[in-house]
């Protein structure tokens, strides 16, 4: 695991702060990428790559084709979704519930 104050340079002029990304959200070919400072910004480039980016620098688990979250701002989980320390409630999908299910035992 890498540090997480480093900033991680997703490409020439983007870089994002792994300690304070809560989550990522897919949209087409582009990734919104949310923060908890409260800004969200968006990328143009797949959720993959920056997952691939991410994943080394924190705790960052893909629940479903369109969200990555990071672990550390999980609040609380059930069996139907997580719910982030930002009150956003997240759907895993069905193959990843029960690998989510053995993370929160």
């Amino acid at each position: 695991m890498n540090d997480l104050k480093q900033p991680v340079f997703l490409g020439a002029r983007t870089s994002l702060l792994p300690a304070d990304v809560t989550h990522l959200e897919a949209e087409v070919n582009y990734t919104i990428v949310y923060s908890a400072s409260g800004k969200n910004e968006i990328l143009s480039s797949t959720m993959k790559k920056v997952y691939e980016c991410l994943k080394d620098h924190g705790n960052f688990i893909r629940i479903s084709r369109k969200y990555v979250v990071n672990m550390k701002f999980v609040k609380t989980s059930n069996e139907q979704e997580l719910i982030l320390s930002s009150g956003k409630e997240l759907r895993p999908s069905r193959r990843k519930r029960k690998e989510l299910d053995q993370i929160f035992r």
